[in-house]
Parts: structure tokens; sequence; C-alpha cells
């Protein structure tokens, strides 16, 4: 493979994660046998556009991701990079924002100041997308674990605040990953942090860690099955760390056994609506169909199961590794709010590069 530069990858991560998950959404929840009656005999095989909009249109779990990498350059013009704060709190709130765009509300009065401009210095640039109000797939568990978060009391690794384990913790961190691109310790440790936001079960918010690092791991260099097991390696020092490994173990052997159909393979993962089985999923399609990111997506969404999450996690890891270019000719343009998640790919690059603060308002779409 020739060279792939920093910059495609962070725009094949972003775009390529929104183009999983708009792949994978019209088939959400369709058993396998459906999906073939609805669309052909191998299942859904190409990208749908919407005719109301003319664009594929993402779920909650781009917009989630969004916010996630919102909250890092939030807390990145804050000073985090610099130990004055710290990035969970930002996320936080960039969550609590996300929160306003699904149910018209925040957990408390305490967090009005984010919309008063006078109040908040930060310009919260997501607000003028639209399309990002829109309930699609709306993820409950993230809603009803924000909606309880007073006083900026949130869940951490060290206080837990319930036991979730869905794939709301781990479909919205890849943006972590690329911020913390040439620390796969820290991606881990902030994967982990950002989703125990919300999810408090540990098989949750480690897989959420696993997910970072190795999107970490394969934007620095590595192949994507080498990432894999430079994850399952760093484990082993990991309290409650176990099943995880277990899982990503599994997947790889799953990927060297010929016997098993891929499909068949899939099934045993499970349906991907435990953060777990999504991540296990998306390591498989992505090993697996390493050398064709179209095929690596049309296996992740192409089961009894989340279509949008796995789909969207193995297109994020394909684009770590390929850059933008490495996905379907024409695939990347027609997904929804394309030239604004861009540019939320380039601002993560420079806040990585740089110390400007990019707190501005750059007339991103609307």
């Amino acid at each position: 493979m020739s060279e792939v530069y920093l910059d495609d990858k962070f725009q094949g991560v972003m775009v390529g994660l929104a183009l999983g998950d708009a792949f994978g959404y019209p088939i959400e929840l369709m058993d396998y046998d459906s999906i073939c009656e609805r669309f052909e005999k191998l299942g859904c095989l190409d990208l749908a556009v919407s005719k109301r909009t003319g664009t594929a249109l993402f779920t909650d779990d781009t917009q989630l991701s969004l916010f996630t990498a919102d909250g890092l350059l939030w807390a990145h013009s804050a000073g985090a990079d610099d130990g004055r704060v710290n990035y969970e709190d930002y996320i936080f709130l960039a969550y609590q924002v996300w929160l306003y765009t699904q149910t018209k509300t925040v957990a408390g009065k305490e967090y009005a100041w984010l919309f008063d401009p006078g109040q908040n210095p930060y310009k919260l640039r997501l607000l003028k997308a639209k399309g990002l109000y829109k309930k699609r797939t709306a993820d409950t568990k993230n809603i009803d674990a924000l909606l309880k978060i007073r006083n900026m009391a949130y869940g951490t690794p060290e206080n837990r605040l319930n036991d979730n384990r869905d794939n709301g913790a781990v479909k919205r961190v890849a943006p972590v990953g690329l911020y913390f691109y040439n620390d796969t310790a820290k991606a881990f440790d902030m994967g982990c942090r950002a989703a125990a936001i919300t999810h408090g079960s540990p098989v949750g918010y480690i897989a959420a860690g696993c997910y970072a690092a190795i999107i970490a791991e394969i934007v620095s260099g590595a192949e994507i099955e080498d990432a894999v097991r430079t994850v399952i390696e760093l484990l082993e020092g990991v309290a409650e760390g176990e099943i995880l490994k277990k899982t990503l173990s599994y997947a790889l052997e799953l990927v060297n056994n010929e016997s098993v159909e891929p499909r068949d393979a899939v099934k045993k993962m499970g349906y991907g609506f435990e953060a777990y089985e999504a991540l296990a999923i998306a390591v498989y399609c992505a090993v697996l169909h390493y050398e064709s990111p179209r095929y690596a997506i049309q296996l992740a969404a192409n089961h009894d199961g989340a279509s949008d999450t796995c789909a969207s996690m193995t297109a994020a890891m394909m684009g770590a590794y390929y850059g933008i270019q490495g996905f379907p000719k024409g695939w990347a343009d027609k997904v929804q709010y394309k030239n604004l998640i861009s540019s939320m790919a380039e601002k993560l690059l420079k806040a990585v590069a740089t110390t400007e603060d990019f707190n501005v308002d750059d007339g991103e779409e609307e």
C-alpha cells in the first residue's frame, strides 16, 4: 500500500464512520433474510441515498462521534493539553449539547449557560447543523443517563453510575483515537473515560477504550491485525479487561478459521447490540477484508443486528488504514454533512499538531 498521509487518515476515520453508519442505517434491526428480500440476494451492497435530501443519512452514532470530537476541541481550547482542565469535563458538556438536540432540554438548569454566548465563549458550531437534531435510532441509554447527571457528576471508571454496557458506549469514541493517535495508552484511557460518562459496566467502557486504541494504532501506521494484537497486549494490565481480551482474541481466531463462513462467524460474535459484540464484529470484518473497505463494510452491515454501529466502526478502522481515498468512488461525497464532518477532522488534526485555538465560527455548512 502506498503511503497514506495523516490528514487523509483523519478524514478517513471521521468521514468513514459516518459513511459506514449511513450504509447500515437502512437495514438496522432487519434480519439477513429480510435484507436480501428488500435489496439483493446477497444483501445491501451499496450506499443508499435519501430521495428527500439527496444524501446518505446517518444515525446517532455519527452525531455522538461529532460531539465527542467537539468536546475534545473544546478541551483543547480550554487548555487540557497543558493540564489546566480535563478532557472529560468538556466531552461531557458536549454530550449535554447533543442531548439538547435530541430532547430540547438538558439535565438541569446548571447547564443553561452552555447556550448563552455571554457566558460560554466556545462556539457551538454543531448547533447550526439542523440535521443533527433528527432522531435516527436515538440511543435511549445515552439519553436517559445524560438526563440524570447533575452538577457535572458524570460517571468515571472509578465512580460508576450504572451498569450500562450496550454499544452506545463504544460507537462514539473514534475521535479519541485520532486525538491521541501518538499515544495508544492515552487513547485507551480516554476512550474508557469518555464512555464511562454514561456507561458504568467495564465491559462497555473498556470496549470503547479498545476501539479508540485500535484507531490510534492504525493511524500511527500499524497493520489492522497488528493494532488489535497490540491492544490485546495492553489489556494484560487492565483490571476487568479479561472479557475484552478474550473477545478480541476470539475475533482474530475466527479470521484465521477458514472452516467458518464469514456470516456464520459474525453470528458467533453476537448482534452488535452490546459494546463488546460490536467491537468484535468490526474487528473481524476489518481484519478479514483488510484489502477491501467495500467488502468489510458490507459484511459488517449485512447481519441480524446493529448494522449501523458495526459498519460505522468497521469503516472507521478502514479509513484509519487507507485514508478517505480508500472507500469506493463517490461514497464519501454522498454522506450528509460531508463538509462539516471533514472540517471536524481537519480541526482535530490541527489541534493535535499545534497549539492553535480553533474556537471560531468559520461558516461551516448548516
